[in-house]
């Protein structure tokens, strides 16, 4: 990349969101790291939202206009075209990021050449900015983070940062509303992944005004990915496999010992190597077959309790043993 070329491209996906896009915007023209185009693509707003953008007179500002409506999916990949950076970074358009946001990013990339993605924690403020004393907080073990993603995303997506080579690898975004969950567990079954043990990001929860449709449609959209997944990992892919992986644990129709057989399959499928996994690692294992047996285990609960690769007396707490034994107990 020549030196008058931006190493970053921090990306901004924008329909209707006049009313918080200035803060959102003015939050990444104050990073501490200037080196950085700044691409917003505007997906056809019908509110004042264009005009919000052309307040701002920055030469790193770059404004491209969908002409319909396209959708965030397709609006976010006109990146893999138009994107010029080393690194692209991942912006919505009602959060706030936090000053050295791109600076601490970069900077693990730099001390980490081998991550292809890097993510951080999120404060949470409500519709008005408010700060709400709520977290989100990813996982910042690496080994354990490769097992969660196979059950559910860990990254809060707009304090994501990516190598822009990986991003036009796998093809940007696929899927609607769980767009972002199926392209980082996508890359992180091929590239190292992480996240940063700090806050990147104020992140506006909306999540009071999102309708059940939206939620079952978000739902429908889970075992797909799951589906493609498995795939990936030549394992197992039917609808029987892709639930064992999605909660709730106890599907109708899933045997406990077909669970037990598949997630020892998936435990050697994520660790090959047998390498030593992290107490965190083990720990978050036990507990997904604990959940399993809590459902399904009835008389037998105990017994599953102890069951191997799973069990180890160093993961297991003292209130799940009494749990699993007065679960044993009611069914006789």
């Amino acid at each position: 990349m020549s030196s008058n070329q931006p190493l970053i491209t921090v990306l901004m996906a924008a329909y209707n969101t006049e009313r918080y896009i200035a803060q959102a915007i003015q939050s990444i023209l104050n990073q501490t790291y200037s080196n950085f185009e700044f691409l917003i693509i505007d997906d056809c707003s019908s509110d004042n939202t264009v005009r919000e953008i052309m307040k701002f007179d920055d030469s790193r500002i770059k404004l491209l206009q969908n002409q319909i409506n396209q959708g965030v999916v397709i609006t976010r990949n006109r990146a893999l075209q138009e994107a010029t950076g080393d690194f692209i970074a991942i912006m919505d358009s009602d959060d706030i990021a936090i000053p050295d946001r791109l600076q601490l990013l970069i900077d693990e990339f730099i001390k980490r050449p081998e991550l292809a993605l890097i993510g951080g924690h999120a404060d949470v403020i409500n519709p008005q900015g408010i700060p709400t004393g709520q977290k989100f907080k990813v996982e910042t073990d690496p080994d354990l983070l490769r097992h969660l993603l196979l059950f559910g995303n860990n990254f809060t997506h707009s304090s994501v940062m990516m190598r822009m080579d990986i991003f036009r690898e796998f093809n940007g975004y696929r899927i609607p509303l769980a767009e972002d969950y199926d392209l980082f567990l996508r890359i992180s079954t091929k590239y190292p992944v992480a996240n940063l043990d700090k806050c990147l990001l104020l992140y506006r929860d909306h999540t009071s005004g999102i309708s059940k449709k939206y939620a079952v449609e978000l739902e429908n959209q889970i075992l797909p990915i799951k589906e493609n997944i498995l795939y990936s990992l030549n394992l197992p892919s039917d609808i029987k496999h892709q639930k064992m992986i999605t909660p709730p644990f106890d599907w109708p129709g899933i045997s406990i010992d077909e669970y037990k057989k598949f997630y020892i399959q998936l435990l050697h499928q994520i660790n090959p190597t047998n390498q030593s996994l992290s107490s965190k690692t083990y720990q978050f294992i036990f507990q997904k077959w604990y959940e399993v047996i809590m459902n399904n285990g009835g008389k037998k609960t105990l017994f599953y309790f102890f069951s191997k690769p799973f069990f180890g007396w160093k993961y297991i707490t003292a209130k799940q043993f009494r749990r699993a034994l007065k679960k044993t107990v009611k069914f006789f």
